[in-house]
């Protein structure tokens, strides 16, 4: 599971998601997510992602698919 920030706050204790996610893959850098459609989430987009009880991390939208009617998958780059 893994909750995202679309605003990318400077403060991780300004962190406070409002996008649910399942992560489908895993990587020192970065991760695959699946989650409803939302705008907010374009390539190159910078956000604050956790990944399970890992701490919130900076991050970058790669890339995006939509996979069916409102759903999507996204690649994320950790950026720290």
């Amino acid at each position: 599971m893994a909750w995202i920030d679309p605003s990318a706050p400077d403060d991780r204790r300004d962190f406070k998601p409002t996008i649910p996610a399942l992560v489908t893959d895993e990587a020192l850098h970065g991760c695959g997510i699946v989650t409803l459609a939302d705008d907010r989430l374009s390539e190159d987009a910078e956000c604050m992602v956790q990944v399970g009880n890992l701490a919130p991390l900076r991050s970058q939208v790669r890339w995006v698919k939509d996979i069916h009617n409102d759903v999507q998958k996204v690649g994320l780059m950790f950026l720290e």
